[in-house]
């Protein structure tokens, strides 16, 4: 029998460039509009929230920046800025799945419903289904710190005003402000993982198993999606080097996110939500070690995940962050 090559994922996206990226660009206002449509927002004291996006094109595909900050107070108006090279490279993270390697054995197991789509094949559309969460992630994580007051927090109480994806340094912040920076960064996580959990299950349809393609059971749709939301951290472990002390690891991110989905399983399939998550916190280790996500291949290494985040519901609570979020309805 064939021994099996170890995979090598590939970030940099062999034979794929800019180009091929570039007609997806309109997609990422898309998937804005879609998310703001769906979260209707105020704040404490009773305000719209409005949240604007700017996709800048400039210093493509190089520049990588994801930023939220508040614009101005009366009427609460915030901004995300975002670059397309950011949207280009989680793109090119997720044709990983659409390589030589299967990472998923069952692929041929899926089944495309939509007839147009056959000649595509089963594992681009699957790296497609990832870049959207993927995508959805992104902007997710920057809008939850809109609504958990975080950007009001900063500019009121710790004098900044913007919160940066990719600002890792820390010259003139004390260790306290560090401390509340990254478990502002942790907390976003959790809250983005929650919202897109809900998301990638409303795209599933009344069945939960897909639409344009059909899953073999639960178990592989959310096998795909440790996939999916794996990829984005083994992105920006390649990105950040995984250094700098205001965002968790991306390990940890990893960890946060898919833990995320105990509260909307519990509350919207409780009775799958033990076969779910054992399935999910099993293939999550053996899907870091596959694409080599430092720090997630084994049970010791995930504990001390779950213990080195410990802090974040402290600093919640010391800051009073919960009087500054604002109300989904």
């Amino acid at each position: 029998m064939k021994k099996r090559k170890k995979p090598i994922v590939y970030i940099g996206g062999p034979g794929y460039s800019y180009d091929h990226f570039e007609p997806l660009i309109a997609q990422i206002g898309s998937h804005f509009d879609e998310i703001l449509k769906t979260l209707k927002t105020t704040r404490p004291d009773g305000k719209t929230t409005h949240i604007e996006l700017f996709v800048e094109a400039s210093g493509v595909p190089d520049a990588v920046s994801a930023k939220a900050k508040r614009v101005c107070e009366d009427p609460a108006t915030y901004e995300i800025r975002m670059t397309t090279g950011l949207s280009y490279h989680v793109w090119l993270a997720s044709r990983a799945l659409a390589g030589e390697y299967d990472f998923l054995p069952w692929v041929k197991r899926l089944k495309i419903n939509d007839k147009s789509q056959k000649d595509i094949g089963r594992k681009e559309l699957l790296a497609d289904f990832a870049y959207f969460i993927g995508s959805y992630y992104i902007l997710l994580h920057e809008i939850s710190h809109v609504l958990l007051g975080h950007c009001d927090y900063v500019i009121d109480e710790m004098g900044f005003d913007t919160l940066d994806e990719f600002e890792e340094k820390c010259q003139g912040l004390s260790p306290d402000e560090i401390r509340i920076r990254k478990a502002f960064e942790a907390e976003a996580d959790r809250q983005a993982g929650e919202f897109l959990s809900g998301f990638f299950e409303s795209s599933l349809g009344n069945n939960g198993l897909g639409v344009h393609l059909r899953f073999p059971s639960r178990k592989h749709v959310y096998e795909f999606y440790v996939y999916a939301i794996t990829l984005v951290f083994v992105l920006l472990q390649q990105l950040t080097g995984r250094n700098g002390e205001i965002h968790p690891k991306p390990n940890e991110r990893q960890y946060i996110v898919l833990s995320s989905l105990t509260k909307y399983l519990k509350m919207n399939f409780p009775e799958q939500h033990d076969m779910l998550m054992e399935h999910v916190t099993m293939k999550a280790m053996e899907v870091g070690d596959k694409t080599g996500l430092i720090g997630s291949f084994n049970v010791l290494e995930v504990a001390k995940n779950a213990l080195a985040l410990g802090f974040v519901d402290d600093v919640v609570k010391e800051t009073g962050i919960r009087r500054y979020q604002h109300t989904v309805s």
